[in-house]
């Protein structure tokens, strides 16, 4: 198994060695190619994924055909633990950004485990309202903001979590395009280029092909218009 440390904010973070060795014994591993899908929206299946290595995009498909990024997964992430606690069908699809590691936990197994380590309960638990909250918080966005101020708040979460430095830059460790960007913050893909112009132009942002870096976290900050205690 990998000996990298977890992300701080990761899932498996939250557990202790010992639960991990648990949960691990309990997955085979699995790899996935770039742009494999992992689930599908819609499928009964149950069982619940440990990202090891590699990004996924969690999508989701109205009724009409629009489809939506609703998050990426990273390292230490669990997918698909929402259907293996619900028993209901899986809400989004999932796919692979690039090459990815995961272990497969059968959904008798992942069950069997949090009934067995009620502490691990709890953390995944912890996890899943995590993911709620954070969906909450992009609805209170759409509401109370307008386009460039929501851009700014997703870009500043996005580097927070995967951004990696490199002297004055912080760069975007994960592909993401501009239409995904726009799908993110429910607008255009015509404002989110706009948006971008502005941050370029107040030299916040760098961007190019499926790369954004930040050369001043500080003012994209205040271009989210977040609060101090939010930084």
């Amino acid at each position: 198994m990998d000996r990298r440390p977890w992300p701080p904010k990761s899932a498996i973070a939250s557990l202790t060695p010992d639960q991990r060795r648990t949960l691990f014994a309990a997955g085979l591993p699995k790899e996935f190619a770039a742009e494999e899908v992992l689930v599908h929206q819609g499928e009964t299946t149950k069982h619940v994924y440990v990202l090891i290595d590699g990004l996924t995009k969690v999508t989701s498909s109205s009724h009409n055909g629009r489809e939506v990024l609703l998050a990426i997964r990273s390292r230490g992430d669990l997918i698909g633990e929402l259907a293996g606690m619900d028993d209901r069908p899986r809400v989004a699809t999932v796919a692979a950004t690039g090459p990815v590691l995961a272990l497969v936990i059968g959904h008798r197994e992942f069950e069997a485990y949090l009934a067995r380590d009620p502490e691990a309960f709890r953390a995944v638990s912890a996890s899943v309202v995590g993911k709620l909250r954070s969906t909450t918080e992009r609805v209170v966005d759409y509401s109370a903001h307008e386009a460039p101020v929501r851009l700014a708040r997703v870009l500043y979460r996005l580097y927070l979590d995967y951004g990696v430095r490199h002297d004055d830059r912080v760069e975007l460790g994960i592909p993401i395009t501009q239409p995904e960007l726009a799908s993110i913050i429910g607008a255009s893909e015509a404002a989110v280029q706009k948006a971008l112009a502005g941050l370029r132009r107040r030299g916040i942002v760098n961007t190019g092909y499926r790369t954004n870096a930040i050369t001043a976290l500080g003012a994209l900050a205040d271009a989210a218009e977040l609060p101090p205690d939010a930084r």
